[in-house]
């Protein structure tokens, strides 16, 4: 099968033990951004996820009140992830739990080079997640002051486009993401809370991938994400696939 998909810009990124790469396609649409996160070292990229779980810059930041109703809840969810990366380090395997949050910080950690994100700490550090499936995984704001949703969906078998993308329209259907607008205020830029009340934002379709032909992946995703834009309420959807 061709592909109408290529590999374009690569930035290696060392400390991380990663390279992110941008994918680009004649037939894409401007609201459509592709890019593939290949990991090379295990061990480097669970060292960096347990720096950015610890990070507590952001909630420094924050007026005292405010500060005070997430300290607590971020301390104990950052151990507890930090015993995830410190599990995956000794191992050098990817499994479980900490597959999806590879995906997650990852995805999130590639928008950034690429496209010049800002990252907002994983939001398991500050509301409930996953068994509650309470809502989006992460979050990113772009260049353009708009808030990108992020879904992480990993397996370590096959390549789930589908369930991250599904997922993520699932939850835009039922307005989680205005949901999400009441921790959002303390953490993203004030023009980035404006558009998100006028309707305007993104979202992030984050994978694994599984997959000798993975531009093949990403064209069978650009297909998907197509049929989702035309819901007409998202204003750019980012595919991120993270391979190792």
């Amino acid at each position: 099968m061709t592909t109408t998909s290529k590999y374009s810009i690569s930035i290696n990124d060392p400390n991380w033990g990663c390279t992110h790469v941008e994918i680009i396609c004649s037939t894409i649409s401007p609201k459509i951004k592709l890019c593939h996160v290949k990991v090379s070292d295990i061990k480097k990229i669970a060292l960096e996820l347990t720096n950015s779980v610890l990070n507590t810059s952001w909630i420094m930041s924050l007026d005292q009140g405010t500060r005070r109703s997430y300290e607590k809840t971020a301390a104990e969810t950052a151990q507890l992830l930090v015993d995830i990366f410190n599990k995956a380090a000794s191992s050098s395997k990817v499994a479980g739990d900490f597959g999806e949050l590879l995906v997650s910080i990852g995805s999130a950690r590639a928008l950034e080079l690429i496209f010049d994100h800002i990252q907002t700490p994983i939001a398991e550090l500050w509301k409930p997640q996953k068994k509650q499936n309470e809502g989006f995984d992460f979050h990113t704001t772009c260049p353009g002051k708009l808030i990108n949703f992020g879904e992480a969906k990993y397996s370590s078998k096959t390549n789930p486009h589908g369930d991250a993308l599904s997922q993520a329209h699932k939850f835009i259907r039922a307005d989680k993401h205005f949901r999400d607008r009441v921790h959002l205020i303390n953490l993203v830029h004030e023009d980035a809370i404006e558009n998100l009340d006028n309707g305007k934002f993104g979202i992030v379709a984050a994978f694994s991938l599984n997959s000798t032909s993975p531009l093949t992946i990403f064209d069978n995703a650009l297909a998907s994400a197509k049929g989702i834009l035309s819901f007409g309420k998202i204003e750019t959807i980012y595919l991120v696939g993270v391979s190792k």
